[in-house]
């Protein structure tokens, strides 16, 4: 049986393949599209570090968090979106069209995974190809992550992109510059991502010399492009490595977010990918030789993280990723053993190829329902929505939302600028009064069904069917109390 899983099988693609990946590519487009939110985020990296951070290149105005204040990320990705804000804003202005642009556009750029998928399972034949692109387009969690403005949803398709070249033992001189500019890229995105490059570059090249200097060659075009991106950001370049190692590493700054033991990541991966962990993880393991930089590298970084005291899911995307795409390469080359069982000759046709991807289509909306899906991991959309409603209100001169409820609202989310405060904390759970300065700062408050406002303020609409949020407006002008906006109240969180 090995040596049929190994069997290398890579065909020219005839009118049959191209339509059925055609297909595939439409369905990881079509669900994309259908999943696509301006409000819903699954991370708050991805409207604080990324979106507000763009618009606010285009406006001049935003908040800024502590990251940047202190110099701990690049500017790479907000920059990356700037020409769609800044199209959004001229060709729409008072609407929320730079976020639908630059949405669509990082949603666009995450597409990469799809041919870096293909590239991947052909290295072992086109029916491997077809099944890891099934995988990268239409598994719920890679289309998940596409929707996520995240490093981790975008540094992972670079990286597997990268990855897909690098592994390929036919990639001439300019693929291989491709996969180290690529690879490169990918971390000066996700800086985390290091260790996962490293190790794949090193199981793969070792001692070839000739190929670690097109490799190399590539990446110092990729550090050439985050050399001028740190410029243009008014950064000392590559400064914010040391920041990020000195005070995530040094000081241990991310663990104030939350700890947990070394072995937490295990069940995330058992609940992200339920019931088919094991099965996915014993698959990736019988890829075989060819693939076994990429499989190392996928355990190396899961090991790094799982050694770091704050955990979240995303930080291990790329290994999932990783892990599926090998199992689905597996799985076609089990399917070759089981036809070469029952006597078929050659490799595997394009109707058997079409029921491995049906089946994993199958799994992927086994998976999606016994694990919650897209709507247990994302949500939050009511609330910046509901801002968004009344800061286009010319009568609303200040909106205010839970300081419990940061994360899902900045600025970029409001078509039309308006001051915007923190409740404090207390207020929505009636343990603390609604304070005077914010009552001054803001004619427009989201607060509970049952919250109780000053006089003057009448609750105007409600989420259907929930008691959060509810919107409460008051006649009059605003006297902005600066101890309550958004700005001051995050930097005295330390945030």
């Amino acid at each position: 049986m090995q040596g049929v899983l190994q069997q290398p099988d890579r065909e020219r693609l005839t009118g049959g393949w191209i339509a059925a990946i055609a297909v595939v590519v439409l369905a990881g487009v079509g669900l994309r599209v259908a999943g696509f939110s301006l409000y819903d985020i699954g991370y708050s990296d991805e409207l604080m570090q990324y979106l507000e951070q763009a618009n606010r290149l285009v406006t001049g105005a935003g908040i800024v968090p502590w990251e940047s204040r202190e110099g701990l990320r690049n500017a790479l990705i907000p920059q990356v979106l700037v020409p769609a804000v800044a199209l959004g804003h001229g060709l729409a202005p008072g609407t929320l069209l730079h976020v639908a642009l630059a949405r669509a556009l990082f949603l666009a750029l995450t597409l990469i995974a799809l041919p870096a998928a293909w590239k991947l399972g052909a290295l072992h034949s086109r029916a491997a190809g077809l099944a890891a692109l099934t995988v990268a387009a239409v598994w719920w969690e890679s289309v998940l992550f596409s929707e996520f403005l995240l490093s981790e949803s975008l540094g992972a398709a670079l990286m597997l992109a990268g990855a897909a070249w690098l592994l390929d033992p036919d990639a001439g001189r300019r693929r291989l510059m491709l996969a180290g500019l690529l690879i490169g890229l990918a971390v000066l995105v996700r800086l985390q991502y290091a260790v996962f490059a490293a190790v794949l570059l090193i199981a793969e090249l070792w001692l070839d010399r000739g190929r670690w200097v097109q490799v190399v060659a590539g990446g110092l075009i990729a550090l050439a492009v985050g050399a001028v991106s740190d410029l243009c950001a008014g950064l000392v370049p590559f400064s914010w490595v040391l920041v990020t190692l000195r005070m995530n590493i040094g000081e241990g700054i991310a663990a104030r977010f939350g700890t947990a033991p070394a072995t937490a990541y295990l069940p995330m991966l058992a609940e992200h990918l339920l019931p088919f962990a094991v099965p996915a993880a014993l698959g990736a393991f019988l890829a075989g030789a060819r693939y076994r930089p990429l499989l190392l590298a996928a355990l190396a970084n899961l090991l790094v993280h799982s050694a770091i005291a704050h955990k979240e899911y995303r930080f291990i995307w790329l290994t999932t990723f990783s892990l599926l795409l090998l199992a689905a390469v597996v799985s076609v080359r089990l399917a070759g053993y089981l036809a070469a069982r029952r006597g078929s000759a050659g490799s595997l046709g394009l109707p058997a190829a079409l029921l491995v991807c049906a089946l994993w289509t199958a799994a992927s909306f086994w998976s999606a329902r016994a694990s919650g899906g897209a709507r247990v991991y994302r949500g939050g959309g009511a609330v910046p929505e509901m801002a968004d409603k009344a800061a286009r209100d010319p009568a609303i001169c200040g909106v205010a939302v839970p300081y419990e409820y940061k994360s899902q609202i900045v600025p970029a989310l409001m078509a039309v600028p308006k001051p915007l405060a923190l409740i404090p904390e207390g207020v929505m759970d009636g343990k603390a009064p609604l304070p005077f300065g914010i009552v001054t700062s803001a004619n427009a408050l989201l607060l509970r069904r049952d919250a109780h406002v000053p006089a003057g303020y009448e609750r105007i609409a409600c989420r259907p069917g929930h008691d959060f949020p509810c919107l409460y407006v008051r006649a009059g002008q605003c006297r902005i109390d600066p101890r309550f906006r958004y700005q001051e109240m995050i930097r005295r969180a330390g945030l």
